[in-house]
């Protein structure tokens, strides 16, 4: 760990959570190690979950519970991340019958409770909730778990603190400062001088810890870029060793759609994830139809659009945070490697069908087309005209490839959508979506560390087993 420059201040980090979260349980695991391995400090800030999703006017309500509001192949899949997730922290948790519990007066207990002794309540909390199934709603126990701690307190240690309007006041505030840094959920974490910029930056969600560690490396060494950080790759957690090479012959099925800038982002690591994992693993390109594997699951054209207005605003700084740290692992690992932006698309939604079929007849189409339509803007879906070009610019013949797609050449029109099909038929609900031989699915370009991870050898959990229900 490097030394604290002497001439800026100790890095802090804001931890939001609710004792009622299962996500930002696990975070409370990890980021205590994140600020001792960055020398940091942390501030432990309950918020109501409850209180955000209202605000935010999410479609799981005051009182609800995320995976209700989603589709049933979403809400499969996020049972198995979520087991997933347990399993590669070495976490086990045990369900209140009852999930979810107001958390509401614990939240008041520990608002009554000094910074100092706030984390050591809040872990006991989250142990009594997460695995000993206690009721978080009982007063009896909240005051006897933080008598039992020898906990300090401003207020006496009876009743009255659950009905004190102070206490009340500052959860009610805490809240809302969550709601206005643009917190959708949590956990969430802020960084209070993000890139020594002198202003506060956000991030949401366990899986985004890596960034919270980048950014306070990023404040005690005095830098603003991620390229400034030597081997990036230790901050992306891993549980195989990285540099393990797959032990067998496998295959790493991608699914697309150029419609999709997280598929985009996906693609641009693909080349470093099959040399990094050996000459044994093959990628196989899938082309799909996101659009009409949506309207076959009865999901709206475009479900980004659907989300709370926290939500989208959230996802356009994540794109980029992820562009900038992809570029910087990718150089890192190959001096030549060329690195890529993102602009998102004025023409929002792609109209990809014809690009999808030019490159199943030719898939060395396939940069040219991401990027003409995640780095450069060009609107291909529009006109037979602006995909010509571009497919013209990347060394190809644009008008006969688009000629043969309507000719139906090789039947690739079935051949995209039996591809469509068998996407729907195997659960798939958004892109990219990554299969290692016919293991279990991984979604997202931000779980690229399980997909390299399972081409080096890591086994998977088994989806059968339902220890975890549609509580989360």
């Amino acid at each position: 760990t490097p030394k604290l420059m002497s001439n800026f201040a100790v890095p802090t980090v804001e931890f939001l959570f609710d004792i009622q979260s299962p996500w930002a349980y696990i975070a409370s695991t990890r980021i205590s190690v994140i600020v001792r391995r960055t020398r940091a400090k942390v501030l432990w800030t309950p918020v109501s979950l409850g209180g955000v999703y209202e605000a935010v006017k999410a479609p799981q309500s005051k009182a609800g519970n995320s995976t209700y509001v989603m589709g049933p192949q979403r809400a499969t899949y996020h049972q198995l991340d979520f087991k997933r997730t347990l399993r590669r922290n070495n976490l086990k948790i045990n369900y209140q019958p009852n999930h979810p519990v107001k958390s509401l007066d614990a939240l008041r207990l520990l608002h009554a409770t000094p910074d100092t002794h706030r984390e050591q309540l809040a872990h006991a909390l989250y142990h009594s909730y997460w695995i000993q199934n206690n009721d978080i709603s009982d007063r009896r126990l909240l005051l006897a778990t933080a008598k039992e701690l020898n906990i300090p307190s401003e207020y006496p240690l009876d009743n009255s603190i659950f009905t004190n309007t102070t206490i009340q006041e500052r959860l009610r505030k805490a809240t809302q400062r969550a709601v206005n840094l643009g917190a959708p959920d949590v956990p969430s974490f802020v960084i209070n001088n993000y890139q020594n910029s002198g202003t506060e930056r956000l991030f949401w969600g366990q899986d985004r810890l890596h960034f919270v560690e980048l950014a306070l490396e990023q404040a005690s060494r005095g830098v603003s870029s991620f390229k400034e950080i030597d081997n990036i790759d230790k901050y992306y957690p891993r549980c195989v060793k990285r540099g393990t090479k797959s032990d067998k012959e496998r295959t790493l099925r991608f699914w697309f759609d150029f419609a999709s800038p997280w598929s985009f982002l996906a693609y641009t690591q693909l080349e470093r994830i099959r040399r990094e994992a050996g000459d044994k693993v093959k990628i196989e390109y899938m082309p799909f139809l996101l659009g009409a594997v949506f309207r076959k699951l009865g999901m709206a054209d475009i479900p980004l659009f659907t989300m709370p207005k926290a939500n989208q605003q959230y996802w356009t700084f994540d794109l980029l945070d992820w562009t900038d740290f992809w570029n910087a692992l990718a150089l890192q690992s190959d001096p030549n490697y060329k690195p890529f932006s993102f602009k998102w698309t004025q023409v929002f939604p792609i109209r990809s069908i014809t690009a999808l079929r030019v490159f199943l007849l030719e898939p060395k189409t396939i940069d040219c087309l991401f990027k003409a339509s995640w780095q450069d803007d060009i609107p291909l879906g529009t006109s037979e005209e602006i995909l010509a070009n571009v497919l013209n610019k990347g060394g190809f013949d644009g008008p006969a490839l688009i000629q043969a797609t309507k000719n139906n050449v090789n039947n690739v029109k079935d051949r995209l959508l039996k591809n469509t099909e068998l996407a729907v038929e195997k659960g798939l609900f958004g892109a990219p979506i990554f299969q290692v031989d016919d293991g279990q699915l991984v979604w997202g370009q931000d779980r690229i560390n399980v997909v390299e991870d399972l081409l080096a050898g890591w086994e998977d959990v088994d989806q059968s087993d339902n220890e975890v229900s549609a509580k989360l």
